[in-house]
């Protein structure tokens, strides 16, 4: 079973701005990241990536409807 680190935590942005999520990183493997964005929730690998029209864009490992469901995903994909 793999282990998750917090790396930020969540963050109040102000009035009519809302708030940040917490991003989390697997332990032992800090280049991948867990975020959510929007309802759903990523496994992000920061050290694949590709630089298209001047954007960076981060290879995506998974994507689950809830943290819980990403975390087995990535459990099986690393395991």
């Amino acid at each position: 079973m793999i282990k998750l680190k917090k790396a930020k935590a969540a963050e109040w942005l102000g009035v009519a701005m809302g708030s940040t999520t917490a991003e989390w990183v697997v332990d032992g493997h800090e280049n991948i990241v867990l975020r959510q964005l929007g309802i759903n929730w990523f496994a992000i690998d920061l050290a694949e990536k590709a630089i298209i029209d001047g954007r960076t864009i981060y290879a995506k490992l998974a994507k689950a409807d809830t943290r819980k469901e990403l975390v087995a995903k990535l459990d099986r994909i690393l395991g």
